[in-house]
Order: C-alpha cells, then sequence, then structure tokens
C-alpha cells in the first residue's frame, strides 16, 4: 500500500506540472534604439516603438530680467533709446491683474556742501534729503499695447522768492501710451523723454551717481547757483522709433514732435512744435554711437511783451560696456538767437566723460565722471568744470546700494564759489 501510495503521488505532480518549453532558435538580435549620451543624465531604456511628440503647448512668455544683479540695470529706460519689453505672447488672455506691474525706486541720504555758510544761498541748509521717491505701473490691456505711468512722491517745491525753502509734492514724471507695429515701427504718445542724449535717456533709477552731470541736470541751490541744462528732459508729444534691428551691427532710430517747453505744463508756449531725432548705431551690446539734434522755437514772458528764442540743438555720445565696465563720452551744443533788437546769438556747449566698474560678485562699484560746461559764448568768465567720484556696494545681492561721492565744481571768475559737495545715499530699487 505504501508503495502505492508514492507512485500515485509522483504521477499527480507530473500532470500538474507545465511542460518545459523547447529552446528557441538561436537569431540575430533585433536593432535597438541608440542610448542616450551620458551627459544627457538620463538612464538607458529599452527599445520602444517610436511615437510621434506631442505639440507643445503655446505658453505666456515671461518678461525678461536682468542678467547682472547690479541694482542700476533693474531700470531700463522706458523713453527711446531702451524702450520697454515687447508684446507679450498672448497677453490678452491674462486676467487684468497678471498684466499690471509695479515698480519704483528711492534714495534718499545726507547731502552738504562744503564750505558750511550759514544763512547763504550756497553752502548752507545741509543735512538729510528724500532725493527721489518714484512708484510706477505699467499695464498691457491687449498685445502690443503698454500704458505706463511713474509718480514721483517727493519733487521739489522751492519758494520763488527763496530757493532754500519750499515742500515736496506728488508730481506726475511718466505718463504715455505705447503701440507696437512691428520692431521697426512704434508710437508712443504722452509725457516722456525725447529721444535726445544717452545720459538723459538712462532711466532715473539707473543712473550711477548721486545726479546726472551739469550737462543733463544743471545746478540748483545750495549745492551752486542756478544753472540752466543743456540737455532736454521730458516733454509731451509723440514720438516714433524702432527696436533694435541688424545683427552683429544693429541700428534704431526715433523721430519726434513735442511741445518743447517742459514737463507738467499745460499748454505748450506757442503754436510751434519742437521736433527731435536720434539715430544710434551699435556693435552688438559693446560700443553704440548715437547722433541727435532738434529744433524748437520758446515764447518767455509776460503778454503781449513775448521773447522768441529760436533754439537749434545737436550733440553726440559713445558708448562702451564690457568686463564690468560702462563707459560714456558725450558732447552737447546749442545755438540761440532772438527776436529782440540788441540781443545778439549765442551758443553753448559742453563735453562730459564717465567710466564705471561694478564687480558682480561683491557688489562693489567705483565711477568717475568729468564735465565741461560753457552756459553761453555771450557772457565771459562764466565756464563751469564738474569733477565727480563715488564709492558703493550692493551687500549680498539685495535690492539696494549705499554709496558715497564727493563732486568738485570749479567756476570762471564771474561765477567762481566754494563749493564743493560731499554725499552719502541709500539707493533702493524694487
Amino acid at each position: 500500500m505504501q508503495s502505492l501510495a508514492v507512485v500515485l503521488t509522483i504521477a499527480l505532480a507530473q500532470a500538474g506540472a507545465e511542460p518545459t518549453p523547447a529552446p528557441a532558435p538561436t537569431e540575430t538580435p533585433a536593432p535597438t534604439a541608440e542610448k542616450a549620451p551620458a551627459l544627457t543624465g538620463e538612464p538607458t531604456k529599452p527599445a520602444q516603438p517610436v511615437t510621434p511628440a506631442p505639440e507643445p503647448k503655446p505658453e505666456v512668455a515671461a518678461p525678461a530680467k536682468p542678467e547682472s544683479s547690479d541694482p542700476t540695470t533693474q531700470y531700463v529706460d522706458r523713453s527711446g533709446r531702451q524702450p520697454a519689453i515687447g508684446a507679450l505672447t498672448e497677453a490678452s488672455r491674462l486676467p487684468w491683474w497678471q498684466r499690471l506691474s509695479f515698480s519704483g525706486f528711492a534714495r534718499l541720504g545726507v547731502f552738504y556742501t562744503f564750505p558750511f555758510q550759514d544763512e547763504q544761498l550756497v553752502g548752507g541748509n545741509g543735512g538729510f534729503r528724500v532725493a527721489d521717491f518714484r512708484l510706477s505701473a505699467e499695464f498691457r490691456p491687449i498685445d502690443d499695447v503698454t500704458a505706463y505711468a511713474s509718480v514721483e512722491l517727493s519733487a521739489p517745491l522751492p519758494d520763488p522768492n527763496d530757493p532754500l525753502n519750499g515742500t515736496r509734492i506728488v508730481s506726475l514724471r511718466d505718463a504715455w501710451v505705447q503701440y507696437e507695429v512691428c520692431r521697426g515701427f512704434v508710437v508712443r504718445a504722452g509725457q516722456f523723454r525725447p529721444p535726445y542724449y544717452a545720459e538723459m535717456l538712462l532711466s532715473d533709477g539707473a543712473i550711477p551717481f548721486v545726479s546726472r552731470s551739469v550737462l543733463a541736470g544743471g545746478l540748483a541751490p545750495p549745492e551752486a547757483y542756478p544753472t540752466r541744462a543743456l540737455a532736454l528732459d521730458r516733454q509731451i508729444g509723440v514720438n516714433l522709433f524702432s527696436r533694435r534691428l541688424g545683427g552683429a551691427f544693429g541700428f534704431r532710430y526715433g523721430v519726434g514732435v513735442f511741445n518743447g517747453n517742459g514737463q507738467n505744463v499745460l499748454f505748450n508756449d506757442n503754436n510751434s512744435p519742437m521736433p527731435v531725432a536720434r539715430v544710434e548705431v551699435d556693435y552688438g551690446e559693446w560700443v553704440t554711437l548715437g547722433l541727435n539734434g532738434y529744433y524748437n522755437v520758446r515764447a518767455e514772458g509776460t503778454r503781449p511783451n513775448r521773447l522768441y528764442t529760436t533754439q537749434v540743438g545737436y550733440g553726440a555720445d559713445l558708448e562702451a560696456h564690457g568686463y564690468g565696465f560702462s563707459g560714456l563720452v558725450a558732447f552737447l551744443g546749442k545755438n540761440s538767437s532772438f527776436n529782440y533788437a540788441g540781443l545778439s546769438p549765442e551758443a553753448a556747449m559742453g563735453v562730459m566723460g564717465q567710466l564705471r566698474y561694478f564687480h558682480e560678485k561683491t557688489g562693489l562699484e567705483g565711477a568717475a565722471r568729468v564735465a565741461w560746461y560753457e552756459p553761453s559764448s555771450a557772457q565771459p568768465d562764466d565756464q563751469l568744470l564738474e569733477l565727480a567720484a563715488m564709492v558703493a556696494w550692493r551687500p549680498f545681492e539685495l535690492p539696494f546700494r549705499v554709496l558715497v561721492q564727493y563732486t568738485h565744481r570749479g567756476e570762471e571768475g564771474l561765477v567762481s564759489y566754494p563749493n564743493d559737495s560731499v554725499d552719502l545715499m541709500l539707493h533702493a530699487v524694487w
């Protein structure tokens, strides 16, 4: 019986087992897909049937960010030379709050002019100052259309009888609407800086010094006796300009018509518009040469005894950038003639050069500037020489920097006065 049980157990086990398949004949293996290069970091996978890749869905392009951590590059000019970024792809499909962006900057510090002169127009009233506190907003309602506005919350309003007394008010700076037809044709209308002079076309929040040179900003108490600037500031009008066109060698232009009597003025000073034009040629981001000019008829005085001045402005500037350095050399000139008998024509001119270095890793920077200015050829002994040097530090890639600047002003005999300045300033951007 035991032998019979063993035989039955063996038979049942053999009946439940699957037959062992015969070994397959030897064949040449099928070709497999090539492995991804090792540098891609992708794991090696078995060969699989190739299927067509799905088409990528359109995505909304994000605004470009400055490559440098330098805070002075975070504000490109929105007036012509470096206009705002081009239209966003399918921007009109975004909710309106995603098409609205805000920015701004503030500059505040301690400002002193030496030697101290109590109760004097120059050399007095040194101390704390809020130089700028700017808020800006940009809105893109549809593709290729941009609306931009900036408001200065700390605009100076000096007393006309005493320029060292006054207050600060809220004042409009930029207010324009722009439509980009194509890269070669962009239309902008409103209040903004016309296409004239590279130093003025650098935005207020991006200038490396405490202020622009005397050619661009002029002078005012308590740093010096009043001196008018040679360059054009913000105007109300229409501008046609282009983005950069070309390859290694680039070109851009700007042609505008403006009132010619400054910013925030209710009406034109007369019926004559002011045409302004600028052209630039460049070699990549390394070197840029700009040429500009304007024609304007100004009307000043109390009606009906008005003085009409015909002004012809012209200038050239050369910029260079590379290896942490940026330099600018510029010349500006202006010829003026008057409709009143006895007033001879006069000419004004000036030259400016500046060099700046920014070290990306440490956030340290330094800059030096020299400017020579002849306000009027009809007035002897009124030339001005301005020398400025600054050092600054942007700590730990934070969106602000601290800087100290020394400025020496050397005037000719009739306007000579000791008025060197030392300024310590905090410059924050957002």
